[in-house]
């Protein structure tokens, strides 16, 4: 199938292998087990391409560790004990967490364990590398079975566009960066050219042009806000929402939970209202403090709950910080789990991930979660089906996008209008190996009318918490009314 973009280039409908770049740390404690890829079904179309293998064990940036010291501690002090350990400063994080550069001959391991030794320390930690969660494989709206209703294993996205699609709500993709824009070798993927973006920031790079050199991004990007009714392509859950790209994976799908840190804060500080973040890492106190940082600044957090299940299925974070993030699992066309979708006590819903593995709706092509984006060359694109609670994910933020541009605020209130009105999967209630469901878009935005929007201005807003007191102290007096009946 093909079709010919605003560039005059041919884009092909693909369908890839499948391969699930998996983040170190959610394959097993730091420093454990080895880590494979999942490689799946090979198509007809494109030959098995070779991969790297992951790491086998928690990596880390070699001669650097972080450390975050106890707030009564000043600047003073803490140079004097860097110092004394033969330590320099090479940056400060937005948390204040200090990039440490140890000393030749010392270990990361050593230093880190001198650091926690000291009273003034609050914690020490390698500055662990992450990866993507990734797997690639390809075309159309119709081919877009994960947006469709739960018949065919979709979030039920057609009655949700009657009531949102997303207008004002912000969500930065903390990711490979997005193809949203023409800038020395990067083009803009062309089924984004209608999507609205605001400023973001190239961690890997220190610079203001998060492009994307890997294409893991622009794929999530596009679930959550690809350009729709263009006559092009596919559509995206939330496409009137504004995109925030900021990248902090690199060219292989590496970083840092430095990087990531200081990405969570930047979209804290600088408007988003979601944070969405397909990837994962070990467990770090700078990235719990940085979700939790978003979390008290109103900022609803979502992320991948890893793709590990055959490997360990240990925790992935930040996922599994339940207390400030919605976690998200993988479910296939046949709403089951799908195979390498971690589960556990943290998981909180499930949403479309795929697997390219087997073509349950017989629609001749795999069923992978249907997006734009590139694969090498950062200016040609294709439309690919791909896999990974990395694909789950950004269906999950985009209808948070469309709560938000509801008028529901507060990550509280949309982790309570997604759980709530999630369609039931597994063990009646909430499970580890669904969560609370399968999210429901139609019905999170109709239950969060229904909840939340007790003056019936169609909004859910600070009208509503006046009444609601009011109504505490004469409930004859003042009524709330039941919009969602």
């Amino acid at each position: 199938m093909l079709i010919s973009n605003s560039r005059g280039c041919t884009l092909r409908i693909v369908v890839g292998i499948t391969t699930l770049i998996t983040l170190l740390a959610c394959t097993a404690a730091a420093g454990a087990a080895s880590a494979t890829w999942d490689v799946g079904n090979e198509s007809n179309i494109l030959e098995q391409k070779g991969l790297n293998h992951a790491p086998v064990a928690a990596e880390y940036v070699p001669g650097e560790i972080l450390v975050k010291f106890k707030p009564y501690v000043g600047e003073g002090a803490v140079n004097a004990l860097i110092s004394e350990q033969g330590s320099s400063v090479e940056s400060t994080l937005l948390s204040g967490t200090k990039i440490i550069q140890i000393p030749a001959g010392k270990t990361v391991d050593e230093m880190v364990s001198i650091h926690e030794s000291l009273a003034e320390v609050e914690y020490a930690e390698p500055n662990f590398i992450v990866h993507a969660l990734m797997v690639p494989d390809d075309p159309y709206y119709s081919y877009q079975w994960h947006l469709h209703g739960f018949d065919q294993g979709g979030i039920n996205m057609e009655p949700a566009w009657e009531i949102s699609t997303g207008s004002s709500a912000v969500v930065a993709v903390i990711d490979t960066g997005v193809a949203y824009e023409d800038y020395d070798i990067y083009c803009q993927a062309s089924d984004l050219a209608g999507t609205t973006f605001v400023q973001g920031y190239d961690y890997v790079n220190s610079d203001s042009h998060p492009n994307d050199d890997h294409r893991h991004g622009t794929h999530v990007a596009g679930t959550i806000a690809q350009t729709t009714n263009n006559l092009e392509g596919v559509a995206g859950v939330a496409f009137d929402c504004s995109i925030m790209p900021v990248k902090v994976l690199n060219a292989t799908g590496y970083g840092t939970t430095a990087m990531i840190a200081n990405a969570i804060y930047y979209a804290t500080d600088n408007g988003a209202d979601i944070i969405s973040m397909s990837l994962g890492a070990p467990a770090s106190s700078t990235m719990e403090d940085a979700v939790m940082y978003a979390y008290n600044h109103g900022v609803t957090v979502i992320a991948a709950a890893g793709n590990e299940y055959l490997k360990g299925n240990a925790p992935c974070y930040p996922a599994a910080y339940d207390d400030y993030v919605i976690a998200v699992g993988a479910t296939r066309y046949d709403k089951t789990r799908s195979y390498y979708s971690n589960t556990g006590s943290y998981l909180d819903l499930v949403a479309p991930g795929g697997d390219t593995t087997v073509d349950q709706n017989s629609d001749g092509y795999d069923d992978g979660v249907l997006q734009q984006t590139f694969s090498g060359d950062p200016c040609t694109f294709d439309y690919w089906f791909l896999q990974g609670t990395s694909m789950a994910t950004p269906h999950v933020s985009g209808v948070a996008a469309l709560l938000i541009a509801d008028g529901v605020t507060g990550p509280d209130n949309i982790r309570n209008a997604l759980e709530s009105t999630a369609h039931d999967l597994g063990d009646p209630g909430w499970d580890e190996e669904y969560g609370w469901g399968l999210v429901d878009a139609e019905a999170a935005l109709e239950g969060a009318s229904a909840c939340g929007d007790v003056n019936c201005d169609g909004a859910v807003n600070m009208g509503d918490v006046i009444l609601l007191l009011n109504h505490v102290s004469d409930p004859s007096e003042y009524v709330l009314g039941c919009c969602g009946d």
